[in-house]
Parts: C-alpha cells; sequence; structure tokens
C-alpha cells in the first residue's frame, strides 16, 4: 500500500473518531433535558403538551 492510500486511510479514521466523539457529546447534552423533563413531571413533553 502506497504511502497516500495509508494518509487516506489515517484520514478517515480520524474523521471516524471525531464524529464519534461529537455524537457522544451531543448524547451527553440532549439526555439532561429529557432527565429535567421527567424530574418536572411532564413525561418529555414541550411546554405545550407536544412532544
Amino acid at each position: 500500500m502506497g504511502d497516500t492510500a495509508r494518509q487516506v486511510r489515517a484520514d478517515v479514521a480520524d474523521l471516524a473518531a471525531t464524529i464519534e466523539r461529537v455524537a457522544a457529546d451531543l448524547a451527553l447534552v440532549e439526555e439532561p433535558s429529557g432527565f429535567v423533563a421527567a424530574l418536572e413531571g411532564n413525561g418529555g413533553q414541550g411546554d405545550d403538551g407536544s412532544e
């Protein structure tokens, strides 16, 4: 395998790892809002009763 192909594979792996980290960060950011909604007793619905 040439150096260029190795570099492309490394870049793709780095990008995939970055996407996974961002997805995990977003999941952590979204989770507390659902938790707070459950504590407030509206079952995850918005202020107007919609989901």
